[in-house]
C-alpha cells in the first residue's frame, strides 16, 4: 500500500506515529529532497517522522519547482489505509 499523506502539526505526527507503531510490520515514509534525492525514514520513528514534518512546514516557502516536500508517501506491505485515512490527501 502507499497513500500520499500530510502531517501539518505536532498533534497530526504524533497520531499518525502511534497508530502506524502498532502496525506488525515495516511502515515507511518515502520522498524526495529539494535536490531530488529519494529519502526512507521509518514512520515508526516520532522523532523522524517530527523531522520531516518540520521540514515539509518551513519547504513550502519555496517555489514547487525547487522542492517538493508537499509530497509525502506513506509505504507498508500491508493495507493500513483504514488506519491512517485521516492523513491521506488526493
Amino acid at each position: 500500500m502507499k497513500a500520499k499523506i500530510e502531517l501539518s502539526n505536532i498533534t497530526a505526527v504524533k497520531k499518525f506515529t502511534d497508530i502506524v507503531s502498532t502496525v506488525d510490520c515495516d511502515v515507511r515514509l518515502v520522498g524526495k529532497d529539494e535536490n531530488g534525492n529519494d529519502w526512507d525514514i521509518s514512520a515508526k520513528s516520532l522523532l523522524c517522522s517530527l523531522i520531516m514534518a518540520q521540514r515539509e512546514q518551513s519547504e513550502r516557502e519555496h517555489t514547487a519547482h525547487e522542492v517538493d516536500w508537499n509530497t509525502i508517501w506513506c509505504v507498508c506491505e500491508k493495507d493500513i489505509y483504514s488506519a491512517i485515512s485521516e492523513f491521506v490527501v488526493t
